[in-house]
């Protein structure tokens, strides 16, 4: 159903599935490259948050699920199955930190649109408008990295943005800032719902 603010839910998978992994401090070049190897080698859809800043090193990352028109969404299984691979290959750790049983989780791009060279907006600019809501939650600056084996080739994306968590109430905010932010989709892990959803702008005209 079309949203007031210009978004419309196109892609939907039943549960709400993340996983927090930490590993070594290790650089962002690193850590991509081992995502993209796992795309490649097992064709399991990465999407990841990869927390802290571009130039700071990197101890802790949240793997999710992306809902996908096109292709689809690994179910739950699967997901935990990539995992057990990851962390036997690497080392990393699966975080004891259970799920939420609440709420949502949302990762949020700051550049517009896909090119590497368009504006970026701050972390900042998300942690001031949230801050007027009143309501819990938390904002923490991260990577948001893709990466998809495709007809033999892994197509992958990244781009500095926030992860943020709060109550359901939280969601029309953070559709607010996304539409300001001109992103084209953002994916919703509902913990409340038990499900995971993607939210495509509606095209103009």
């Amino acid at each position: 159903m079309p949203t007031a603010s210009g978004y419309v839910e196109v892609a939907t998978a039943a549960d709400a599935w993340t996983c927090s992994m930490r590993l070594p401090a290790m650089s962002f070049d690193s850590v991509q490259t081992i995502l993209k190897n796992l795309a490649r080698n097992h064709d399991w859809p990465v999407n990841a948050l990869i927390f802290g800043g571009a130039d700071e090193p990197v101890t802790e990352i949240e793997l999710h699920r992306d809902p996908s028109v096109t292709h689809g969404v690994p179910n739950v299984p699967r997901c935990w199955a990539a995992v057990r691979r990851l962390a036997a290959e690497t080392g990393w750790i699966t975080s004891p930190r259970n799920a939420p049983s609440r709420g949502i989780m949302v990762g949020l791009g700051l550049r517009k649109g896909y090119d590497p060279g368009a504006p970026q907006y701050e972390p900042s600019e998300v942690t001031s408008r949230l801050a007027t809501t009143g309501t819990e939650r938390t904002c923490h600056t991260a990577r948001l990295v893709s990466a998809r084996l495709v007809s033999g080739k892994v197509r992958d994306h990244d781009e500095v943005g926030v992860a943020v968590r709060g109550q359901v109430d939280l969601l029309p905010v953070i559709t607010e800032l996304a539409y300001r932010f001109a992103q084209d989709r953002f994916v919703v892990t509902d913990f409340t719902g038990r499900r995971t959803y993607a939210m495509k702008r509606r095209s103009r005209g």
